[in-house]
C-alpha cells in the first residue's frame, strides 16, 4: 500500500514524503521585499512537519505586474541573503524547494502590457532571457529549481493557448510552435544552470476555441520530451465542467498523464484529508499531491497527520486567503 508519507524519488530530487506544498501570495514582508520573522517561522514549520517538496510563493519580475504587490519580490538588495537563509531552513530538514515564477503582464520595452501576438522576436528573446535570469537568481539563493507557472491565467498560459495566440510565425499555430517559447527556456536553463525545472499547466480552458484536454496532454508530453523534470496540473478557473462529487476534479486526467510521461505529475486542488489522498494514491497512477490553502490555515498540520495516521485539514475552504491575496488565514491566527 502506498502512503502519502512514503519516501520517494521525484525525478532528480529525493523527497521525504509525497506531499508538495504550493505557495500563493506573500504579504508578510517589509521595506520592499525583506522577509519578516513570520516568513522564516512559516517555512520552518512547513519543512519540519513532513512536507516532501515546497513550491515557493509566486515571484514576478516586474514591479508593474498586476500581482506584484501581493507576490514575493526577487528584485530587492537583500534577496539572495534572505532567501539563502530561507532555503537553508528547508534543507536543514532535507526538504527541497523550488522558486515559483508567475507573471501576468509582460513589458517588452515598448509596451508594458504586450500581448503574445504583439511580441517581436526580439521581445520573445527578452522574455526568455528574463526567465533564465530569474532561474539564475533562484540558484544563487539556494533554490533547488524553478517552477514556471504557465497555468491559471498567467502570461505564458495565454501564449500557449490557441484562443489567444494567433501568431503566424514559428511561435504560433500548432502545439509545438505555441510551446516553443517555453521549450527553449527549459533547454537553456538545463544547459546553463542544470537544476530542476517544473511547469504548471492548465488541464483545459473551459472557453470555446481555447485549450482542450487533448491539447494540454500534447503540451505536457512536449514538456517531458524537452527537459522538464515535473508537471503540476491546474485549471484556468474553478468553474470546471466536471462533477467532482465522486472523485477529485483532476484525478482522471492526472492518472492518464502519469501513464503517458516518464516524469512526475503533481495532482493539485482541493485536497483536504489524508484518507482521500491515500485512496487516490492506491486507486490510480498518481504519485504526488499538492496542497496550498491547508498550509495557510496551519503550516505544520502534517506533523499531526503523521503522528495520528489520519487527519483532516482545518482549512474551511473559504478561499479568503486567495481572493484577498493574503498569506495568512482569516479563520486562524496561529
Amino acid at each position: 500500500m502506498k502512503d502519502i508519507f512514503d519516501e520517494c524519488q521525484f525525478n532528480d530530487l529525493k523527497l521525504n514524503t509525497r506531499i508538495i506544498r504550493t505557495g500563493a501570495w506573500e504579504r508578510e514582508t517589509e521595506d520592499g521585499g525583506y522577509l519578516t520573522s513570520a516568513v522564516f517561522d512559516r517555512y520552518e514549520k512547513m519543512a519540519s512537519s513532513g512536507v516532501g517538496l515546497i513550491l515557493s510563493e509566486m515571484f514576478t519580475f516586474d514591479h508593474k505586474d498586476r500581482f506584484f504587490d501581493y507576490s514575493a519580490n526577487m528584485n530587492y538588495k537583500g534577496f539572495v541573503k534572505d532567501y539563502k537563509q530561507l532555503t537553508d531552513i528547508c534543507h536543514n530538514f532535507n526538504v527541497p524547494i523550488l522558486g515559483q515564477l508567475a507573471f501576468f503582464y509582460y513589458d517588452d520595452g515598448d509596451n508594458q502590457q504586450a500581448e503574445p501576438n504583439d511580441l517581436t522576436i526580439e521581445g520573445i528573446r527578452k522574455l526568455q532571457a528574463e526567465v533564465i535570469m530569474a532561474a539564475k537568481k533562484f540558484s544563487f539563493a539556494g533554490f533547488d529549481g524553478i517552477q514556471i507557472n504557465m497555468g491559471n491565467n498567467f502570461y505564458l498560459s495565454k501564449f500557449t493557448n490557441p484562443y489567444f495566440n494567433q501568431r503566424t510565425d514559428d511561435y504560433g499555430g500548432n502545439t509545438l510552435n505555441r510551446m516553443r517559447i517555453v521549450l527553449e527556456i527549459i533547454k537553456l536553463i538545463k544547459k546553463t544552470i542544470g537544476f530542476h525545472v517544473s511547469c504548471r499547466i492548465n488541464i483545459e480552458d473551459v472557453r470555446k476555441g481555447g485549450l482542450t484536454q487533448d491539447e494540454s496532454m500534447k503540451m505536457a508530453k512536449l514538456l517531458a520530451e524537452n527537459g522538464a523534470d515535473s508537471i503540476q496540473i491546474t485549471g484556468r478557473t474553478i468553474s470546471m465542467k466536471y462533477d467532482a462529487k465522486e472523485k477529485h476534479v483532476f484525478q482522471d486526467y492526472a492518472d492518464k498523464l502519469s501513464q503517458e510521461v516518464d516524469i512526475p505529475v503533481i495532482l493539485a486542488g482541493n485536497l483536504r484529508d489524508m484518507k482521500t489522498m491515500n485512496d487516490i494514491l492506491n486507486s490510480s497512477h498518481v504519485e504526488f499531491m499538492s496542497l496550498s490553502k491547508p498550509f495557510v490555515a496551519q503550516a505544520d498540520f502534517l506533523a499531526d497527520w503523521k503522528k495520528n495516521g489520519e487527519g483532516t485539514s482545518r482549512c474551511k475552504g473559504c478561499n479568503n486567503c486567495y481572493s484577498k491575496k493574503e498569506s495568512r488565514c482569516f479563520q486562524y491566527n496561529d
